[in-house]
């Protein structure tokens, strides 16, 4: 069974434990990333912190709440998400690509492995994850090259 399957069952396991079905677990993901689009962060917080709390092997849901927390400004919180959801699942692209923009902009390297990390999981950007470190890695090439012509 592969690492995916086992976090799948895992999680469903634990929110039937905690009284949820998986669809159930599902649906208040979906309602918490409805919330944060609209901007109200800490209702999102609130269901985000709940679904890490039920199943904190959940790289999805850390990931989304390390997401909330990067756009309250609490940055710390974002990056140990993304480090904790990246353990669990490698592949994680919106983990990836939040990190790695995180890392860029402490001047830290690695944040560029983290992109193509991104990229490398979502080749075809089937995930905003995907699409934003295609993007960013992208502006970066042209920013290099622009530079380059300069001198």
């Amino acid at each position: 069974m592969s690492t995916n399957a086992v976090a799948a069952q895992s999680a469903r396991t634990i929110a039937q434990a905690a009284g949820f079905t998986f669809e159930e677990a599902k649906a208040i993901a979906e309602i918490g990333c409805d919330l944060a689009a609209a901007g109200r962060l800490e209702e999102a917080r609130v269901l985000f912190e709940g679904l890490v709390e039920m199943n904190p092997q959940d790289a999805a849901a850390r990931a989304a709440l390390g997401t909330v927390y990067q756009k309250q400004g609490r940055l710390q919180d974002a990056l140990a998400e993304y480090t904790a959801a990246i353990q669990m699942d490698e592949a994680q692209p919106i983990a990836l690509s939040n990190r790695g923009e995180l890392r860029l902009r402490r001047n830290d390297r690695g944040g560029v492995e983290d992109l193509v990390a991104a990229t490398e999981s979502d080749p075809n950007g089937s995930t905003i994850g995907g699409r934003r470190a295609k993007s960013l890695l992208g502006a970066m090439a042209q920013i290099a090259a622009a530079r380059g012509e300069q001198r």
